[in-house]
């Protein structure tokens, strides 16, 4: 299928020409010139006024003279009503001075009536020139526009637009300057250095610089003075602009007074470094969870509590959990759903075990927020109470051992009644007895023993009370000797012989195996008193079996036990048992007869000589107590320098 050829647009013609023959030529010329032509003839001045009017035409020709209407008449028309149509005079005889006056006052060209052949050729041009009159006007209108904009943005526009050349010489400022500061002006600036308004002129260099070597930048901050020298933080848009040849011409850029935003930052700053101080002296700090993205924030003082410096990690709300003390997640689980539930924010406390491995008491206060009955945020203050709850600790120890304190006070107080009254009545009635003279002289002798017992029970009792009185106040005395081992360990031993036979207990001494005699450098009346207490001990909680006591040389210091098969001591009882005024039953109906601070003196007496104590025991099983003491001066010396006193 052939394509069709495209008919040529038709071209609209407007004839001013009285002459039917003239216009039939003129109109042969413009068919033959390929034109597809759409001509009107016109004769008088009303018809062509009427048809411009309401008409568009490509090209308008007009014969210079007409009846009572010429050419200059109906170039003014056109002018007035379609000034951009193009306007060619036809004449049959027109001076070369009325073809210049037509020209002048706006006819695109003329024609001789005997050269028509011409008018095609004049009607092309026309037409082009038209076309370039037209689109030099369209682009004149719209930099007009474009400069119309330019300038309503130049004149308006809050930030300051500038154009200085490289010396610094200001060619261009907005007026917009006057909102930096009042007393500075566009036609005021114009032609001065940039460099009078730079706070610090070094700062300009080191900007120019950056220009030049970037060709521009962006959002660079730089302090700037007005006439009066305040200071403006301002932030710089620039460009380096170069000429045809590539070099530097000029520097345009935007200027933004950016001081209020900045005292604001500053303060926002100085507020925020407030805050972090107070939660640092507080030890708390704040944090945000938005549950829609899961994601967590922290204050500085935050991440310190939880054994972080500030940012070193993004927080993760599975970590958070994760560190929570095993104990705790179930109670961090049920205030969420106690949130959920009340709608409500929570306060609890809960454990948190820090990166390393330290545990430490949250006090975790929470506030939700709810979109349409969904949870979608929660905000929290965490304050660590560590000490807190240590405090609160200590004060419930304190309370406990106050109380223990008062039952020890009493048991000791009816203790020491008993210790004392009942040795006190048995001499006080045996003494009756045997002042009575008709008693039988063979019964006296037993009641002689009886009081001498009750005697040597009331001087213990006194004794051990002057003992752990001077320990307590630091008053006790030490007298050093160096002394026979064995010839002392006899003497103590032979004390206690009869009383381990009256309750049918065997009594093993155990020595060491070397012949050699063992010097010890020490308080010989303290140690004895040591070992009293321990086999008195003994001796007293053990109903049957045997009493071991025995001693041994360890290279710097010797090591003495008493063992007996006695009721043994509790694991519990085991914690206090050298503590003052303390049995395992301190209730008031205790079986066992003493003051209880027996073990208290022997422990307080080894340690003022420079040993240690201890004691092996299984309950039922019987006991083993244990204490060393140094076998020479030197080594004495050298723990007493080293020793805390507790008395």
């Amino acid at each position: 299928m052939k394509n069709k050829v495209k008919k040529p647009a038709l071209f609209h013609v407007l004839s001013l020409e009285d002459s039917v023959l003239d216009f039939e030529i003129i109109s042969e010329q413009l068919i033959n010139a390929g034109y597809s032509l759409n001509i009107s003839r016109v004769e008088s001045k009303g018809e062509f006024t009427s048809l411009i009017r309401s008409e568009t035409y490509d090209i308008i020709l007009a014969d210079y003279s007409l009846p009572q209407f010429d050419a200059f008449e109906a170039l003014k028309l056109c002018q007035e009503y379609c000034p951009d149509t193009p306007f060619i005079c036809i004449s049959g005889a027109i001076g070369e001075t009325m073809s210049i006056e037509l020209l002048k006052n706006g006819a695109t060209d003329y024609v001789m009536k005997d050269r028509l052949e011409r008018l095609p050729l004049a009607i092309k041009r026309a037409l082009k020139e038209a076309k370039e009159q037209k689109e030099k006007k369209q682009v004149e209108q719209s930099l007009l526009i474009s400069e119309e904009k330019y300038r309503t943005i130049f004149e308006n526009v809050q930030d300051v637009f500038y154009q200085i050349d490289m010396n610094g010489i200001i060619r261009e400022i907005s007026p917009s300057i006057k909102n930096i500061s009042h007393q500075l002006s566009r036609n005021g600036l114009i032609g001065k250095s940039i460099y009078e308004f730079y706070f610090d002129p070094d700062e300009r260099e080191i900007l120019r610089q950056k220009i030049l070597e970037k060709g521009e930048v962006r959002d660079y901050e730089i302090r700037f003075k007005t006439g009066q020298g305040e200071r403006k933080q301002t932030s710089i848009n620039a460009r380096l602009i170069c000429d045809s040849e590539g070099k530097p011409d000029h520097i345009d850029g935007t200027l933004r007074d950016i001081t209020e935003r900045k005292l604001a930052e500053e303060a926002i700053r100085k507020s925020e470094a407030k805050l972090n101080y107070a939660q640092e002296i507080a030890h708390m700090g704040n944090w945000d969870l938005y549950l829609e993205t899961n994601k967590l924030y922290w204050s500085k003082n935050m991440y310190r509590m939880h054994g972080y410096e500030p940012f070193e990690i993004e927080p993760v709300y599975e970590d958070f959990i994760h560190r929570v003390h095993p104990e705790d997640k179930p109670l961090i689980d049920s205030k969420l759903q106690e949130i959920i539930a009340t709608k409500s924010g929570v306060s609890f406390d809960f454990r948190f075990i820090l990166p390393n491995g330290k545990i430490i008491w949250v006090q975790n206060n929470l506030i939700p927020v709810f979109y349409e009955d969904k949870l979608i945020e929660l905000h929290g203050v965490n304050i660590d109470i560590t000490e807190k709850k240590s405090a609160e600790q200590e004060l419930i120890k304190a309370k406990e051992n106050a109380e223990a304190s008062d039952r020890l006070k009493t048991a000791f107080m009816n203790n020491v009644s008993h210790e004392v009254r009942t040795p006190l009545n048995g001499i006080l009635g045996f003494g009756q007895i045997l002042s009575n003279p008709d008693f039988p002289s063979d019964e006296k002798e037993k009641y002689y023993q009886m009081l001498n017992d009750s005697s040597d029970r009331l001087i213990n009792t006194l004794t051990n009370f002057m003992d752990i009185s001077l320990l307590t106040s630091g008053n006790q005395k030490i007298y050093r000797k160096e002394i026979l081992l064995e010839n002392m360990i006899d003497e103590v031993v032979k004390k206690f012989r009869i009383a381990c036979q009256a309750k049918q207990l065997t009594f093993i001494l155990k020595k060491p195996q070397s012949i050699e005699d063992y010097k010890i450098n020490t308080d010989e009346e303290l140690l004895g008193k040591i070992l009293h207490q321990l086999i008195d001990n003994a001796i007293k909680f053990t109903s049957h079996g045997q009493i071991t006591i025995g001693y041994e040389k360890n290279e710097n210091e010797f090591h003495f036990f008493v063992k007996d098969s006695g009721i043994g001591i509790s694991e519990e009882s085991k914690k206090r048992i050298f503590g003052n005024f303390q049995q395992e039953d301190n209730a008031d109906t205790r079986q066992y007869q003493g003051t209880g601070i027996g073990l208290s003196i022997a422990k307080g007496l080894t340690e003022l000589l420079g040993g240690r104590i201890w004691l092996d025991s299984e309950k039922g099983k019987g006991s083993t107590f244990h204490f060393t003491l140094p076998s020479n001066q030197q080594t004495q010396n050298q723990l007493q320098d080293t020793m805390e006193h507790n008395y």
